[in-house]
């Protein structure tokens, strides 16, 4: 519960920071801008109280430390615009506390034939993510839909496509199994395009090297293991 009131006492900061922005040249008496300087101020002594009361909740110490550093920077800024700026930092590690909540590398039901080699990549998923290795965790459920795509497809055709198209890419793959009428989530697509994107710019360099937040990672985790478990 107090994680939420942090959250909320961090989001109804934001709003009145917004709104006092908004009415900066609109306000001729300030009557508006001082009501929501007064309702910021109040919200600042609300984050920094529920932060004392939740800091426990957060469980990544690097992640606590980091809200704390960020509470310091708020307290001594009077710029709104670097206000929205570091409480935007704070929502960000709420959410990603919040994703830790619920991540389980469940291992899906699959064939035997392929459940040694998934077994074997959900390990060192596990790994990777404990380690904050979130390009490598999205590289690696590109090779989990891999797999279980490929298994769905000689399940399907009885052929293993790979003897036919060995350099065959997901998304192509994606598409020979909408041939065979195998009905596939919706948001698979998108997926494999995030996947592609991480796997280009960590193999090639780039001018904006892309770096996956934790909670991009957990998303990415979460519907690789759905797709798996759906799969079969």
């Amino acid at each position: 519960m107090s994680i939420k009131n942090l959250k909320n006492s961090v989001n109804r900061l934001q709003n009145n920071l917004i709104s006092s922005l908004y009415y900066k040249d609109k306000d001729e008496k300030g009557l508006r801008l001082r009501n929501y300087a007064s309702l910021a101020k109040s919200n600042l002594k609300f984050i920094e109280e529920n932060f004392w009361k939740s800091s426990q909740e957060i469980k990544d110490v690097d992640e606590r430390l980091e809200f704390s550093v960020l509470l310091h920077r708020l307290k001594i800024t009077g710029d709104i615009k670097e206000i929205l700026k570091i409480s935007s930092e704070m929502e960000e590690i709420l959410k990603e506390t919040d994703s830790k909540k619920d991540l389980n590398f469940k291992i899906p039901r699959v064939h035997d034939d392929v459940k040694g080699e998934l077994v074997a990549d959900i390990e060192e998923l596990k790994i990777c993510y404990n380690a904050k290795c979130y390009r490598s965790c999205i590289i690696i459920c590109g090779r989990l839909l891999e797999i279980g795509l490929h298994r769905k497809y000689f399940e399907t055709t009885n052929r293993d496509i790979l003897e036919t198209n060995p350099g065959i890419g997901l998304g192509s793959l994606v598409a020979k199994l909408i041939e065979k009428e195998v009905k596939l989530d919706p948001g698979l697509t998108q997926q494999i395009h995030l996947i592609n994107n991480v796997r280009i710019f960590s193999v090639h360099k780039k001018q904006r090297p892309f770096y996956p937040s934790k909670s991009q990672a957990h998303a990415t985790i979460l519907f690789t293991l759905d797709i798996l478990e759906k799969l079969f």
